[in-house]
């Protein structure tokens, strides 16, 4: 599970900053196997309760995005792109240090969060969707933040 490259990047699908793709666009532009993958995560990410969706433009890298929130916290974001699809899950260091600490961790996930690229405080963990499993590691460390995120303070 590398960092994603400079041509990683270059390949997104949606590439011009002037149209903003419709949520389920990618279902319908993606290859069938990518395709089912963005989907899988796309609900079981707006399943969770007050969560929402947006599609953003974040520069010239990200290029757009669909970044999941709650209560204005980022949880995540899915990345539509021409090899397929990918995700970055954000942790703030006392949710890294929680979640890190969770037993049963797919390696998956585990190696993410150690390739993970700290900025302003956060680490912006990026993984690969190589199949439905890699899908699933997602949605569950995104829903383990969430759950962090609602526990009383």
């Amino acid at each position: 599970m590398n960092k994603p490259t400079t041509d990683y990047w270059a390949a997104h699908l949606y590439l011009s900053p002037r149209e903003r793709p419709k949520p389920d666009q990618p279902v319908r532009d993606l290859s069938p196997r990518a395709a089912q993958r963005f989907k899988k995560a796309r609900e079981e990410l707006r399943g969770l309760r007050h969560v929402t969706e947006q599609v953003v433009y974040l520069g010239t890298t990200w290029k757009w995005v669909w970044m999941y929130e709650v209560g204005g916290r980022k949880l995540g974001y899915l990345h539509p792109m021409q090899s397929g699809v990918s995700g970055t899950f954000v942790l703030s260091g006392l949710e890294e240090q929680e979640i890190s600490a969770t037993n049963g961790l797919p390696r998956v996930i585990k190696q993410a969060v150690r390739d993970g690229t700290l900025f302003d405080g956060v680490r912006h963990c990026w993984m690969e969707f190589a199949d439905l499993d890699g899908v699933q590691a997602f949605v569950d460390v995104v829903r383990l933040k969430y759950q962090l995120l609602a526990r009383p303070e």
